[in-house]
């Protein structure tokens, strides 16, 4: 979880325009740099190691290197050549952004612990850096689509119902407050918020099947509360000898402190702000449930998450930032307290907002991804939904920022399919601006169906997305 805006520079370090006749072997050993980046990211040892020889070759500037690194990009999902995935363009960097990556970076983290306006002059200077680059991510997913297939509440509760009784062992266990594997503590916060946000729905279609329902909220809560630190943060499991990304990670944390793990958890917070991301929806999740049933000691858990978020600094990492804003608004809405809602709208107007890149997205190649720019829209949302009607100035800069942020998400949907399961922040969306882009009845219709497709084959179901996903199926009529 280094900062991801220097891991970004970092490839800039030799980089090369594509195509360019003279150093063709600059070209390919920055290709090399991105496959590397996907083939950690998919835990793959002997892919890594492939990548590790093919720089070597390409040092040499061997014949076979444009096969070779072809051949590598096919194996991490790029199309040759390095420009697309799945035939939607990705980024790649150039020789203006190698002259200035010393300069674009130290600005950006400056202004971080500054201003607003500092923010947005030095993400003024990124976008005039990137030009048509900016807001491209760095990797894509292939999309799905499946016909459309109208789903009663009845028939998405008991989808809910069934895709949770397909992981029987893993349901006795967390009802019983154990932990599962090796999960990260935010798998059982998704599981928490998509419980407790199915919960009417399950009342008012299945009764019966509520205390089961209920057990499980309550072992996802009590597994949070007992990992959850004394100043509010949630750890990180030790995935050291796991995998390959977060285990270096963690192995340099403990370099220089042996204290940060502790039972098999990196217990002090990451330097460069990723331990906003479990403390956000972990903390977000307790807040729910300690509403929903008027449980003292999870709403004091999750204001203690809230606490530990006001205190940090934004940092480079739109998406990090944008998990304390969403935690911040939540903590407002289940206090009234202004502290919380000032954070939330400073942290916004820091460290969220400026990055917009103009097609929507976020400047830099990592939060352009869509699963870190749909976390981005769900601070959005989370945020809006929390501003005072009187805050007219706030809200109608988030609003706008949402709209722009949707409608990247409708492009790629619209072009590629599903990439991403987005149903619940859609469907947010679409109550904010119910007219604002005529494509996002039949996406949101487009998303229902790809997680029936996921969840439901030949009369069976399984969980193939995640359960906040599957409940937002699960909502009334009226919330479509």
């Amino acid at each position: 979880m280094k900062t991801v805006f220097r891991a970004w520079m970092g490839l800039l370090l030799t980089a090369s325009l594509a195509g360019a006749a003279d150093v063709p072997w600059a070209d390919a050993e920055a290709r090399l740099r991105v496959v590397l980046q996907l083939a950690r990211e998919k835990n793959d040892r002997s892919l890594v190691e492939r990548v590790a020889a093919a720089q070597r070759e390409v040092r040499r500037r061997t014949a076979a290197a444009e096969e070779t690194v072809r051949a590598l990009e096919r194996a991490v999902g790029v199309d040759p050549g390095g420009w697309s995935m799945h035939g939607l363009k990705i980024f790649r960097p150039t020789p203006e952004l190698q002259a200035r990556r010393d300069t674009l970076n130290r600005a950006l983290a400056a202004a971080m612990t500054n201003d607003a306006g500092a923010v947005q002059a030095a993400c003024a200077g990124l976008r005039a850096a990137l030009g048509e680059q900016a807001g491209l991510p760095d990797a894509r997913r292939a999309g799905e689509r499946a016909l459309p297939h109208p789903l009663s509440q009845a028939d998405a509760v008991q989808l809910f119902l069934g895709a949770l009784a397909s992981e029987p062992k893993g349901v006795r266990e967390i009802c019983a407050g154990r932990t599962v594997g090796h999960n990260m503590l935010r798998f059982y916060a998704d599981i928490l918020q998509g419980a407790c946000e199915a919960r009417p729905a399950v009342q008012a279609v299945h009764p019966e099947q509520l205390p089961e329902l209920d057990r499980l909220i309550a072992g996802a809560c009590g597994i949070l509360l007992r990992h959850q630190q004394p100043d509010g943060l949630f750890p990180f499991p030790d995935l050291r000898g796991q995998n390959l990304r977060f285990g270096e990670m963690i192995a340099h944390q403990v370099a220089s402190r042996p204290d940060a793990v502790k039972d098999g958890w990196l217990v002090l917070a990451d330097p460069d702000g990723g331990t906003q991301f479990d403390t956000g929806v972990c903390g977000s999740a307790l807040l729910a449930a300690g509403a929903a049933f008027r449980r003292a000691d999870w709403t004091a858990a999750g204001l203690r998450a809230a606490d530990w978020a006001l205190a940090q600094r934004c940092v480079p990492n739109f998406n990090y930032n944008a998990f304390s804003v969403g935690l911040l608004a939540h903590a407002f809405q289940a206090t009234g307290d202004t502290r919380y809602l000032a954070g939330a709208i400073h942290k916004a107007e820091v460290g969220v907002l400026p990055g917009q890149a103009p097609n929507g997205r976020w400047l830099d190649p990592h939060n352009a991804r869509t699963v870190y720019h749909l976390i981005i829209l769900r601070a959005l949302h989370d945020l809006w939904a929390a501003l005072p009607a009187e805050r007219e100035t706030e809200r109608a800069a988030i609003a706008l920022a949402a709209g722009k942020a949707a409608g990247a998400l409708l492009d790629e949907f619209a072009t590629a399919g599903v990439t991403t399961s987005a149903l619940r922040e859609l469907q947010r969306q679409a109550a904010l601006h119910p007219r604002a882009d005529t494509r996002l009845p039949a996406l949101l219709e487009l998303n229902r169906a790809v997680i029936q497709q996921k969840c439901r084959r030949d009369g069976r179901f399984k969980l193939g997305v995640a359960l906040t996903e599957l409940a937002a199926l699960t909502a009334p009529p009226a919330a479509r």
